[in-house]
Parts: structure tokens; sequence; C-alpha cells
């Protein structure tokens, strides 16, 4: 199988970021040893990099916030002075869900 089969295969088994990377990586065996074992865990994870961000975009998509670029890094805190910033934090990450 060559590298054009290789591709249209692994696109045919819904593996597209394995199939984005693949000529990349081929040619990071290539350049730095690499065992087959560590080749296709960087296949994998690739593609499970790829899935988790496609899956968090199609999310932010779904809950169509009005302002999908804020974040909890550049939100404004400043225009609530009554707003726990720690307590806002805390319930980001879920820290009570571990304490229960």
């Amino acid at each position: 199988m060559n590298l054009i089969e290789l591709n249209r295969a692994l696109r045919q088994l819904r593996l597209g970021g394995m199939a984005a990377v693949l000529e990349t990586r081929l040619q990071q065996a290539q350049a730095e040893p690499m065992v087959p074992l560590d080749f296709l865990s960087c296949l994998v994870s690739d593609e499970l990099t790829r899935r988790g961000d496609r899956l968090l975009e199609r999310r932010r998509k779904q809950a169509q916030f009005r302002d999908p670029q804020v974040t909890f890094d550049n939100f404004d805190f400043d225009f609530n002075k009554k707003m726990n910033r720690s307590l806002v934090f805390d319930l980001a990450t879920a820290t009570f869900v571990a304490r229960r």
C-alpha cells in the first residue's frame, strides 16, 4: 500500500487526524529513528487531539454564546465588583465535585 492509498484508507476509516499528519510523522520517523510503537503512538495522539479540538469547537457552536471569543482568561470581572472571581473559577473547574 502506497502513501496515497494509505491516506485514502485512513480517511475512509474516519481517521482524518492521522491522514492529515501522516506525511509529517513519516518524515519525522525517518529523520530521528523511531520505533514503530512510538510512531503509532504519535499518530493516535494526533488523532485524539484533533477529535478533542473538533468536539470542543462543535460544543461552542451548539452553545451559541453571544461572544464565543470570551474565555475566563480575558473575561472582564471588573464590570461587576460583587462577582466572586475565585468562586467562578472554582465552579468552572468543578473542584467542588471532587470534594463531595
